[in-house]
């Protein structure tokens, strides 16, 4: 509850106890003087004597039917008329003792009749009035205590607060002997919002021998205002007598309140065991405080009670318990509970948290009608729409709300303006949530500008090594990452970040430690449970299978030809070494034959950043006794470019019809890449391969990859390719030209049907056209068309399948080839 509110419903429940606070006297509480004064006035009339005795006795009714008889005789005497109008003030009928009294001549009437009369002008709001009726009387006998107290009091009702403050010495003077003095010396100090020091004077009243009960009640409510709302408790466990229930249940609920503020912005210890310990003895003391309201009497309680619940709520976001949140919200709406818009926030963030997007937009939806503007839930229903791939929706919102928010605002307090603090936060997740959407080059422009800006800035900094890992930089992102960790070593997002970054540089060790320091500083955290089972599948076993099967019209393909490979990778051992087994069959069926590739292979392979290598040795089915081994270097030396290096001493790339010939060959490639980033790479490679009919093969190839275009679920890129090859043996019994050139541009249309978090299907479109030209044959056009299925059901298993269609040319001859693959990528737990 904002602090003005707490202010404004506190000071009205000071009000209603400072009307209580010496207004309902009597002639118990008159001075001896008083009663003796007005004794000897009525001496002479023993009725109007036993009217006064009958009054001191509390016998109010009695003593104003006598009173108002000798009234209704003798309407002119003015002292009668004093001792009625103040027996009826003291019996309460405050409306008929100010009409009586209003006009009397006070200064001829003893102080006793003034201060009753002044008391029924304060009970009925009329603060001035009595205020000159005690001035009048200090002013004949400034010892009246009762008129000094009336005196101070009536200014404060008259919002005379400066004037109020001038008789606080005197008020504290009396204080040592009448204790309603020091009380009211409180309330003189709360009209001037001097919270602290009006706690103070109440405690001193309420640490006397007979202290007043009243006084508690003041004190807690003063502190309450301050905040201190656990110093507001404990002072009315200290009462002697119960507060109202009213008041019981509100000081509970507000130390409650304050606990689950402090349990959510105070830093924790970090630590398995003891992060959560002030949110958890922030639960404990809502438990306590509804087990105690429940006793309490009275229907008042509601409101506070169920403000607990509220603040329950609250609590159990901040643990991360968010089924226990859903569970809570549901059983307030079932009770018709109108939920107010801070709980609308806690409820949409528990359901967005919990994979149900749909319902948090309609949440924070609801909870702005109420709260418009509140940067928090803004920024929430931006990650819902985010999450729903409404990208469009999402960054209207923040760009709305961006525009709306001042550079600079004013704090409560600070005479300068500062930096308003609700700016950065929202331009940032702007800028993630066009990376979100796949502008990726506009995003790390953006907060690459705003890190120059702001170098210290470690929100920026983490959101922008984020960008560049999703970009395809994990070396410049990891960089980033440490450096935010050297002024932030317990920043999750950063380490996170890093562990990804790790992986996909193989650095397993580094991965797997930071992912342990995460384990212990959050381990609830939703982030951390995802790179942790990242970690998981990465050491993982890995299978992979392949199929492939075409039919042609001939040519070197033949009419048909099939495809199948397997592969399976053992988990890691020692971090960078894995073992690595699988077959590979190709086959293809000519008019003269089948030929054939039909391989096993087992070997390891070796990751250490920045090489990857692989050692295996196969061996052919119609060659088991003459087997041979393949090497593969891979070199990254940064984040862009890639070097490889392959040899084979018996290649499958030999042709197919030469191997049902039993020619086998060796083969050596170079190959270089670069991926400049997530829209443009290219390769080139050069080979050479010789066969063992004496036939020597050179050949490059090369491709360029650009994207052109992307929405939130689309992407379009142009991909350009070129072939080249020459052959030494003009008569060698398989597809063999002496020259071969061949160039052609494909579109490419990737469109993303459904993402949900690790879950995603996918389709691709290819379309190609290009031309071959082959030595001692005319310039051919070639073309193809391709679609591919991708469906990613987890992060262990992937399914893939498509079909092809297309237009090669051998020896001049167009053929016509139609395929289908199939393919799975199961990591097994």
């Amino acid at each position: 509850m904002p602090r003005r509110r707490v202010r404004m419903i506190i000071w009205g429940a000071l009000g209603v106890l400072v009307g209580v606070t010496c207004l309902t006297g009597s002639p118990l509480s008159a001075q001896a003087g008083d009663v003796g004064a007005v004794v000897a006035a009525t001496a002479l009339d023993p009725e109007r004597d036993r009217a006064v005795r009958l009054a001191r006795e509390g016998a109010f009714d009695e003593a104003l039917e006598i009173l108002l008889a000798l009234h209704a005789a003798t309407p002119e005497d003015i002292g009668l008329r004093g001792d009625l109008a103040a027996v009826l003030s003291w019996s309460g009928r405050d409306a008929e003792a100010l009409e009586l009294g209003g006009h009397l001549p006070f200064h001829s009437l003893p102080p006793i009749v003034s201060e009753a009369v002044a008391r029924s002008a304060r009970n009925l709001d009329h603060p001035s009035f009595a205020a000159g009726l005690y001035r009048d009387v200090l002013d004949r006998a400034p010892e009246r205590v009762e008129s000094q107290i009336g005196y101070a009091l009536s200014l404060v009702e008259a919002a005379q607060p400066s004037r109020a403050l001038e008789r606080l010495p005197i008020l504290r003077a009396l204080s040592a002997e009448h204790p309603q003095a020091g009380v009211a010396a409180g309330h003189v100090l709360a009209a001037s919002e001097r919270w602290t020091e009006a706690a103070l004077e109440y405690r001193m009243v309420g640490i006397r021998p007979e202290p007043l009960s009243e006084a508690f009640s003041h004190e807690s409510m003063s502190l309450r205002v301050l905040g201190a709302d656990h110093l507001a408790v404990d002072a009315m466990r200290r009462s002697p007598s119960p507060f109202p229930a009213e008041l019981h249940a509100d000081l509970l609920a507000g130390r409650a309140a304050r606990t689950v503020e402090w349990g959510s912005s105070v830093p924790e210890r970090r630590g398995p065991s003891d992060r959560f310990l002030a949110t958890d003895h922030a639960l404990a003391t809502v438990d306590a405080a509804l087990e105690e309201i429940a006793h309490l009497p009275g229907s008042e309680v509601d409101f506070p009670s169920l403000r607990l619940r509220f603040d329950r709520l609250v609590a159990l976001r901040e643990r991360e318990r968010m089924v226990e949140v859903r569970q809570g919200v549901r059983q307030l709406e079932a009770e018709g509970v109108e939920l107010p818009p801070y709980v609308q926030r806690v409820a949409a963030d528990a359901e967005l948290a919990l994979r149900n997007p749909t319902d948090a937009v309609v949440r924070y939806r609801i909870a702005l009608e109420g709260w418009p503007g509140h940067p928090e839930t803004t920024l929430g229903l931006f990650y819902a729409l985010v999450e729903e791939h409404r990208f469009r929706e999402a960054d209207e919102l923040l760009a709305t709300f961006i525009a709306q928010q001042p550079t600079r605002r004013r704090s409560d307090g600070m005479n300068e303006p500062i930096s308003n603090p609700d700016l950065l936060p929202a331009v940032v997740a702007r800028h993630l949530g066009f990376a979100f959407s796949g502008q990726l080059a506009r995003a790390e422009a953006g907060l690459a500008d705003l890190h120059a800006r702001a170098p210290m800035n470690a929100d920026i900094r983490q959101e922008l090594a984020s960008v560049r890992l999703w970009r395809g930089w994990p070396r410049d992102a990891d960089a980033l990452y440490r450096r935010t960790l050297a002024v932030d070593p317990e920043r999750v997002g950063a380490r996170v970040g890093r562990a990804s970054a790790a992986l996909a540089t193989h650095e397993r060790a580094t991965a797997r430690a930071v992912v342990d320091t995460l384990l212990w500083l959050a381990p609830e955290s939703e982030h951390v449970r995802r790179v942790a089972q990242d970690l998981r599948v990465d050491g993982s076993w890995a299978y992979s299978s392949r199929a492939e099967s075409g039919r042609s019209t001939g040519g070197d393909l033949g009419t048909r030809d099939r495809i199948l490979e397997t592969r399976l990778v053992s988990p890691p051992i020692a971090d960078r070494v894995r073992l690595v087994a699988g077959a590979r069959r190709a086959d293809a069926r000519y008019p003269e034959g089948l030929g054939a590739h039909d391989r096993a292979f087992a070997g390891l392979t070796l990751s250490s950043r920045p090489i990857v290598a692989e050692l295996t040795g196969h061996g052919d089915r119609e060659g088991a006794l003459n087997p041979g081994v393949s090497a593969r270097l891979e070199l990254r030396p940064d984040d862009r470019w890639t070097l490889e290096l392959f040899g084979d001493s018996r290649t499958t790339e030999v042709p197919l019809r030469a191997a049902r010939e039993a020619i086998n060959g060796w083969m050596l490639r170079l190959g270089v890449s670069r991926r400049s980033h997530e829209a443009r790479q290219w390769s080139a490679q050069a080979a050479h391969l010789e066969m063992q009919d004496g036939n020597r093969r050179h050949s490059a190839y090369f491709n360029i990859e650009q994207q052109v275009a992307r929405t939130p679920g689309h992407r379009f890129a142009l991909m350009t390719e070129g072939y080249g090859a020459t052959n030494s043996r003009d008569d060698a019994p398989y597809f063999n030209p002496r020259r071969t050139l061949s160039a052609s541009g494909s579109l490419l249309w990737d469109w993303t049907l459904m993402e949900r978090r690790e879950r995603s299907y996918a389709q691709r479109v290819s379309l190609t056209g290009g031309a071959m030209d082959q030595a001692d044959f005319d310039l051919r056009p070639i073309l193809s068309a391709a679609v591919e299925h991708r469906w990613v059901m987890h992060q262990r298993f992937e399914l893939v399948y498509g079909a092809s269609w297309s237009l090669p040319v051998y020896d001049g001859v167009r053929e016509r080839r139609t395929a289908g693959h199939l393919g799975v990528t199961w990591r097994i737990p």
